[in-house]
């Protein structure tokens, strides 16, 4: 009987090849369940996310039977290290990632299922005015591992982009806080901006952002405001009911920035005592603030001018001088006068004299009304033509008596 003779030599040859075709065998196989791991995921997925109630948030009841199936299918389809040979999961992993060209992988947000490129690491600088993008929903220390640790670089969830915050702003009216929020980021972040694209980004943030200010509110864009209120000068003493310049912004959206940082970032300059009082001055102010018809506000304004006034210098003084000579905004007991025209109380001496009505024991009050011109004794012009106004009505009133007691005498 012939024996095949075998040589060492070739039967090491053969064990190897044997080997090798098993382990490429084996590693095709692999990638095999990997695919079908994400055909699996995939369908899943999809139903979870064609299920999901319209509109709903994850943390919303409505979504809370939904919420749960996709955090199963996601701990599910996590891959763990394998033991004793840590390959055998990276190759499963890799095929479950590698196995689509597409751009997207759906994974669950805080807007429900969505695609990771539409998804952002969450950022508390940017949450309050981000509100449409969805974003990863939160994690705790000591949380096991997760489908989004393994995320590979195309299905990587992103940080904000400068887009980002464009799209939003262009999608909708900011409110109130959420432009404050805004503010605030952008007076922080314009600095790390590189100088040549700052203008141009500053442009294109500026035409996207829009507010509701003023009352009635009515519909700004941040590219129109180009001043805001400094309150080293006007706080405390300018409040939210007071009327701004429609190129203004009010106190409350900039309180918490930067005083410094606001003019460069932003391109806005303060409001000046000679803006506002153009602006109270001016056709479109409504009657409630209108200074040449309301006593009242007429008389808040000269308060307010007080407490600012002798931080002011002095050309801007001379230039709101200049501004008020000839209009007729002094309230006075008989009505509102130009401050040329009204008196202090002690003028008064024949009791028919315009005379201021603003509060008086504030002495910055009485200084303002002087130097904006009010008078506070007659000259020697006036005081003569009230004498000879006095006397001429003396004579009349003389004439007219002794005319009728005549008139008498002859009917006697």
């Amino acid at each position: 009987m012939a024996i095949l003779q075998v040589r060492p030599s070739s039967l090491v040859v053969l064990l190897l090849g044997s080997l090798i075709f098993c382990i490429d065998w084996n590693e095709e196989l692999l990638y095999v369940g990997g695919f079908l791991a994400r055909l699996v995921y995939e369908k899943e997925i999809g139903n979870i996310w064609n299920t999901w109630p319209k509109g709903a948030l994850t943390n919303s009841p409505s979504a809370s039977s939904s919420r749960e199936k996709a955090s199963y299918a996601m701990r599910y389809f996590t891959f763990n290290p394998s033991t004793p040979d840590g390959k055998v999961s990276k190759i499963l992993q890799d095929a479950f990632f590698d196995c689509s060209y597409s751009d997207g992988f759906p994974i669950m947000s805080n807007s429900g299922i969505q695609y990771t490129k539409d998804v952002r690491q969450p950022n508390s600088d940017f949450s309050p005015f981000m509100k449409r993008m969805p974003v990863l929903l939160p994690t705790s220390p000591g949380d096991p591992p997760s489908l989004i640790d393994s995320l590979p670089c195309q299905y990587e969830v992103r940080m904000y982009s400068f887009r980002d915050v464009v799209n939003e702003l262009q999608g909708r009216i900011l409110q109130d806080d959420e432009m404050v929020g805004l503010l605030r980021w952008w007076v922080d972040v314009y600095e790390d901006i590189e100088e040549s694209r700052r203008t141009a980004v500053q442009t294109e943030l500026m035409q996207a952002a829009r507010l509701n200010i003023g009352n009635p509110k009515r519909e700004v864009a941040l590219s129109n405001i180009s001043k805001f209120v400094d309150s080293s000068t006007w706080l405390p003493w300018l409040s939210s009911d007071d009327a701004l310049p429609p190129d203004t912004i009010p106190f409350s959206f900039t309180r918490n920035l930067d005083r410094k940082k606001t003019p460069l970032a932003l391109y806005w300059t303060h409001m000046t005592v000679v803006d506002w009082l153009n602006h109270l001055i001016s056709p479109q102010i409504d009657s409630k603030h209108n200074i040449r018809e309301n006593a009242t506000y007429s008389n808040r304004v000269l308060g307010i001018l007080g407490n600012i006034w002798s931080s002011l210098p002095s050309d801007m003084k001379s230039e709101a001088q200049d501004l008020m000579e000839d209009v007729p905004w002094i309230a006075t007991n008989k009505g509102l006068r130009r401050a040329s025209e009204a008196y202090f109380k002690e003028a008064d001496v024949f009791g028919d004299l315009p005379v201021v009505t603003a509060n008086l024991f504030e002495p910055q009050v009485e200084n303002v009304l002087s130097e904006f011109g009010v008078k506070r004794y007659l000259n020697f012009d006036e005081l003569f033509e009230k004498c000879v106004d006095f006397y001429s009505l003396e004579y009349v009133v003389a004439d007219n008596f002794s005319g009728r007691r005549n008139r008498i005498h002859g009917r006697q």
